[in-house]
């Protein structure tokens, strides 16, 4: 119940905020928190859903834009090739989204994705690709 309060907390939602979210009442989440009843496991796997969407708003940061510029696993033929891994870091999820929709335009970067402090994923590699496309098709 100490570690949904603080999850609470940290994102700065109210009780009623934290209960829309999760699709439950204010009533459940006072219970969750004052230990009246137990967290289901289902609702503990959408507060980590959550909190990764919220880290994926634009002013989320510091972050790590991660990214290579070619396939990392390479054919037992080609020994001789080189893949480099990319970290940039950028003060907040804009400017690293702004960075991996440039790079898609101007190169082949492969795999893609990024991170926060703690290593946690913040936009895996098809959420960063989505939000790159869906840029680009608002632009035109």
């Amino acid at each position: 119940m100490a570690e949904f309060l603080k999850w609470r907390k940290s994102l700065g939602y109210t009780q009623e905020e934290a209960g829309k979210k999760l699709g439950v009442s204010r009533a459940t989440i006072q219970n969750w928190e004052k230990g009246v009843t137990r967290i289901p496991r289902a609702a503990e796997l959408a507060c980590l859903q959550v909190a990764r969407r919220w880290k994926q708003h634009s002013e989320f940061g510091p972050v790590a834009l991660v990214y290579t510029d070619g396939p990392i696993w390479q054919e037992l033929q080609d020994p001789y090739c080189t893949v480099v891994l990319h970290c940039e870091l950028h003060s907040n999820n804009e400017a690293a989204l702004q960075q991996a929709c440039r790079l898609k335009q101007t190169s082949s970067i492969i795999y893609r994705f990024i991170m926060e402090e703690n290593g946690g994923i913040v936009w895996n590699g098809p959420e960063l690709l989505r939000e790159c496309e869906r840029r680009s098709s608002t632009q035109r």
